[in-house]
């Protein structure tokens, strides 16, 4: 702890970053095992892109958090390694001599926290602002459990959209960050389309902070996971 000049005292950084890594590790993620961008191989043009647009947001840092557009996304097809980057782009972030109290929160373990604390007031306004109020929080897989196969999930009427339990959680968090220009690194299975389809006001505030530091993965081409059995398939059918 350090003593403030008016007398109260306050977290030192040694205190800061291990707590933050804590709070990482509670999720399953240890910070210092994170494969490191230089890890993720390009092997097209959009994987390029992807990758060089992560690189210039790390250098660029300290410039691009003080702009409206200082979030980034990753959007699009699953196994394109967009968590990846996000993640260690966080995890470079976390790394660097100027400290940057980088919040992970992978989106599904993070709602169940928040609706099972729900009931309890001073506890779930501690939770929620963990999220709301990161200098920089990574939102991993953000509606992973609305999509299926690249298409968003409907229900028995065929409608589209984000429930009340649903809005009532993830869009405090989005809204905070979005009113208060503060940014957000995203990975998500939806593309900037379902994102509308799903709620227009939320997806706004995403897509303009994130602005041009975004990519969009379209295409089964783009599922590095399941190139193998891919390439496979495709041969059995010639």
């Amino acid at each position: 702890m350090i003593q403030n000049p008016d007398g109260t005292w306050s977290e030192c950084q040694c205190q800061i970053k291990e707590r933050i890594s804590r709070l990482w590790e509670n999720f399953g993620v240890k910070p210092d095992d994170v494969k490191k961008l230089n890890d993720y191989v390009p092997y097209d043009k959009r994987t390029k892109e992807a990758k060089e647009k992560a690189v210039e947001y790390i250098k660029r840092f300290d410039e691009i958090r003080q702009g409206k557009e200082n979030s980034f996304g990753l959007f699009g097809q699953a196994g394109a390694g967009k968590s990846h980057i996000v993640i260690a782009m966080g995890v470079a972030l976390l790394s660097r001599d100027k400290y940057i109290p980088v919040v992970y929160m992978p989106y599904l373990e993070a709602m169940r926290g928040l609706k099972a604390n729900s009931m309890d007031d001073e506890y779930y306004i501690k939770l929620s602002n963990r999220y709301n109020q990161a200098p920089l929080l990574i939102i991993d897989d953000l509606f992973k459990d609305k999509v299926r196969n690249g298409q968003i999930i409907r229900d028995r009427y065929n409608q589209a959209g984000l429930n009340e339990a649903d809005m009532k959680h993830i869009m405090p968090i989005i809204n905070y960050r979005y009113v208060n220009n503060l940014p957000t690194l995203i990975s998500t299975e939806c593309t900037p389309d379902m994102l509308y389809d799903l709620d227009e006001a939320l997806a706004g505030r995403i897509l303009e902070r994130c602005g041009s530091n975004m990519v969009v993965f379209k295409g089964e081409q783009y599922n590095y996971r399941m190139k193998k059995f891919l390439k496979a398939k495709a041969k059995t059918q010639i």
